[in-house]
């Protein structure tokens, strides 16, 4: 078995807790408790723990304690299936830098050939599932002095609240590690004090990652190996529990991870009174199945792109710098360099019926994340054009924003740069459009563009409903694109 596609949806096999003698079989196996725990080190010299939540294709989410990250954005991972390599993570915004105590932050590690094989997703327990204390637990860190991954026994001393007391005290350098009770995460370790370590209960982490719309993997270890004494019959049966549980997704020639939009109707366009009058009237529209990009196409896959076929630079392409930029979106391509590279991937542009759906859902959600205004936590906006170079200066990676992300989970629909639709502009084509599958007017001399941008000041700027429209032919630094393709 390919051990790189097992991270994707294959050979994923569940650590189901079965109880032995009174122990769980996830307690029991140390190898796996550790391949869930990662080192977390910073630029600051601070050295601590955090531990996975969430796998996906081409990206892992750990929850660590605030501080642990606090002074550097980009802290290194080392993961126990692959010691000694660290991986460059990314703080996501939104981290509570200002709370030694009980803030959290999430990191991300991005790109499926960084994710190791052999990680785990340790199991939460229920939200109600809280300790009252004298529990015997188990707490993973990093004990320092160049020591690996340690498992300690500790006890819950008291719980007021949201809080933990763990006694006796554990290292400053478990700060984020798990602290575990039979065979599931209870809290989080935070701090120490006084000869206790201090922590915080795994509901104050559900309710936390909540916010990022990050809901935790069901217990999983990602191994391309069948485990001894394990039938054949049953782990091809766990295989296809997990694949239902994993969120819809394929990938393409070109790697690019797409989301499935399911078939169904929902609402085009604006109420009256509320934006400008192309928006109107707003109408149902039905759609069929269909993938679009989770990201928008970033600079490295535009890059092989060009190489693949032999195409001249877009607009703007003196500034960027591939080993700074490999991950932001590419910009200044026109309509046609857009729609030639979707075609090279498999592809398509999406319509604009298409784009809106995805990035609102059926909802009639105001901008991707609902209906409250952006923020320096969902979205890429607000920023001036004085700058000396946009890629460096102005734009993020995709994907940057957990909290902006849609309801299919497609990132940067409001916001980072604008994205080119298939259709033809027409100001008045709402109020005739078919009701299936519109595919915009048959001709014209404007193509639609669809979402916000950096540069966009005002915030009605990033709703899920406006739209905008550009000469095919020509480019701007602040758009860009993705890609879709119909389900066979």
């Amino acid at each position: 078995m390919n051990s790189r596609s097992a991270i994707v949806v294959v050979g994923i096999l569940l650590l189901v807790g079965m109880m032995v003698g009174g122990q769980s079989a996830l307690a029991e196996d140390l190898t796996s408790l550790k391949s869930g725990v990662v080192k977390i080190s910073t630029k600051t010299g601070q050295v601590g723990t955090g531990f996975i939540v969430r796998v996906e294709p081409e990206i892992l989410y750990i929850i660590t304690a605030a501080h642990v990250i606090a002074g550097d954005p980009q802290p290194e991972v080392e993961f126990f299936s692959k010691r000694n390599v660290p991986l460059n993570g990314t703080v996501l915004p939104g981290a509570e830098l200002n709370d030694d105590l009980r803030g959290l932050a999430l990191v991300v590690v991005r790109g499926k050939t960084d994710i190791p094989d052999g990680v785990a997703v340790l199991p939460f327990g229920k939200s109600d599932e809280l300790v009252s204390g004298g529990e015997e637990a188990l707490v993973i860190g990093h004990p320092g002095d160049g020591g690996d991954w340690a498992i300690l026994k500790r006890h819950i001393s008291n719980r007021i609240g949201r809080d933990i007391s763990l006694d006796p005290n554990v290292n400053a350098r478990f700060s984020g590690g798990p602290i575990i009770v039979g065979d599931h995460i209870v809290g989080i370790v935070m701090s120490t004090r006084e000869g206790f370590g201090l922590g915080i209960t795994h509901k104050s982490i559900l309710n936390y990652l909540e916010g990022f719309r990050v809901v935790p993997s069901p217990s999983v270890r990602v191994s391309p190996e069948v485990h001894p004494g394990e039938p054949q019959a049953d782990v091809k049966k766990k295989e296809q529990e997990i694949q239902e549980i994993l969120p819809k997704t394929k990938t393409r020639k070109e790697g690019a991870p797409m989301v499935l939009v399911p078939a169904g109707a929902f609402t085009m366009g604006s109420p009256e009174g509320i934006g400008p009058a192309d928006e109107h009237p707003e109408h149902n529209v039905y759609l069929k199945d269909y993938f679009i990009d989770q990201y928008e196409v970033t600079v490295e896959r535009y890059q092989r792109f060009m190489t693949e076929e032999k195409r001249e630079t877009p607009e703007y392409w003196e500034q960027v710098d591939l080993r700074r930029d490999a991950r932001k979106p590419v910009a200044g391509v026109n309509w046609q360099e857009a729609h030639d590279y979707c075609r090279w991937a498999g592809k398509r542009l999406p319509t604009e019926a298409e784009w809106e759906k995805a990035a609102r859902g059926a909802d009639k959600r105001i901008y991707p994340w609902g209906d409250f205004a952006p923020n320096s936590s969902t979205a890429n906006f607000g920023k001036d054009s004085k700058f000396e170079n946009v890629y460096a200066d102005r734009l993020k990676d995709v994907g940057t924003y957990e909290r902006g992300k849609s309801p299919y989970g497609a990132y940067d629909m409001g916001g980072n740069v604008l994205e080119w639709v298939q259709d033809w502009y027409g100001e008045r084509y709402y109020q005739n459009s078919p009701r299936e599958n519109p595919l915009g007017p048959p001709s014209g001399d404007y193509k639609v563009f669809r979402g916000g941008s950096w540069n966009d000041f005002v915030p009605r700027n990033l709703r899920t409903s406006i739209r905008d429209w550009y000469k095919p032919k020509d480019g701007s630094l602040s758009l860009g694109f993705r890609c879709a393709q119909d389900v066979p």
